[in-house]
Parts: C-alpha cells; structure tokens; sequence
C-alpha cells in the first residue's frame, strides 16, 4: 500500500491533504489542529505531509481556495441554454447553490468566520477576489441577457450583488445555524429563484412588476 501511495500524482495527494484538514479544522480550530493531525488523516507520515506544504496556514490557505474560490460563471453557457426567464434564474440559482451553497462550502466558511482575525488576509483575499469575480461575472451575464431579451433593463442590471446576496446569506447563516436546526437549503433555492424571476421579468409580468405599474 505504501507504493501505491507513493505513486500517486501531487494533485490527488495534495486533495487527500485538504480533506484531512478540513475534518481537523473543524473538530479542533485552526489554533487546536496540528500537522501531525492533518499527516495523519491523508495517510502520511509529517515528512510527507511537509513535503507538500511548509507550515499549517498554507494548508488553511489551500483549503481556502479550494472551497471558497468556486469556479466562474460559464456566462455564455447559462445565457445561451435559456429560453426565459425562469430558466435564466434556474440556471442562475443553479450554479450559485451548486458552488457556494453546499456542505464543505459550509464548514470551510464557518472555520473562516471563527479564525478570520487570526488569518485576516485570507479573509480579504475572498472578499476581495471570490465575492468580486462572481459580481463581476454576473454583471456580464445580466447584461448579455439583457441583450437576447431575456431581461428587462431592472435595479439588478445595475447592482448585480443582489442576485448573489440571497445565496451568501444562506450560507453565513447555515455556517453559523445549530446542527439541531439545519437550514432548508432547498426552499431557500427556489425562493432566490422566485426573487430573480420577479427582478429579471422582461415583460414585466411578475407580481411585483404588476403592482409597480
């Protein structure tokens, strides 16, 4: 099994090590874990587990970035497979909830929030490069649907962070909620799905439109 193992390719071991971390920050703190914790959860030795990163805060980083640097919006993607609004939001919500809403998504930003002032610049590094890629990624994307007419010129066009709002609140809420009392992550999807339709209406036929006029 030791061959095995050492066979297999930095990327894959590297995984191993980010999942061992993440189950140690999250049963002891970033101050309570230890290297040799983490070595041992991804089956190494703390040679081997130093061979791959230097010190316990690059660890913490590399999970970091794995959970809370989710992939970008495929913009044209999204934009391109809808035929209505209703799709544009589903889709929408889709990746949103996909990437941002989930369980290891949850845990690492519940580590973040209770170490932020120990590793403040990871923090500002997702503040300023998670939060700002997704604002950006929706401005394009409202304003390409915007020219295929599957939206109307709305406040959302113009601050596209309140099409992310609902999905963040959900998971700082779920990081920070009892384990007695889980968020029901699925009746706040389709209610961010509700709220985009009605945002996004290009004929301007949801209630809120309706009331509007």
């Amino acid at each position: 099994m030791d061959r095995q193992r050492s066979r297999l390719p930095p990327s894959v071991r590297v995984d191993q090590i980010v999942d061992a971390a993440l189950r140690a920050f999250s049963q002891a703190g970033y101050a309570g874990a230890r290297m040799d914790d983490i070595a041992r959860g991804a089956g190494l030795s703390k040679g081997g587990l130093y061979a791959h990163f230097t010190s316990k805060e690059a660890v913490f980083e590399a999970l970091l970035e794995r959970h809370l640097a989710p992939a970008p919006l495929d913009v044209d993607a999204i934009v391109n497979d809808a035929d209505s609004v209703q799709a544009l939001a589903e889709r929408i919500a889709d990746h949103l909830h996909d990437r941002l809403a989930n369980p290891a998504m949850i845990s690492t930003l519940r580590l973040l929030l209770a170490e932020s002032g120990r590793v403040p610049h990871l923090a500002a590094r997702w503040r300023h490069e998670t939060a700002a890629t997704h604002f950006a990624d929706l401005g394009r994307l409202l304003a390409l649907a915007r020219q295929r007419g599957l939206c109307r010129d709305s406040v959302a066009l113009r601050q596209p962070w309140l099409l992310l709002a609902p999905v963040v609140h959900t998971v700082v809420l779920a990081a920070l909620a009892d384990p007695d009392e889980p968020v029901r992550l699925r009746d706040r999807r389709e209610a961010h799905v509700a709220m985009m339709v009605e945002l996004l209406d290009p004929a301007g036929r949801s209630p809120c439109a309706a009331r509007g006029s």
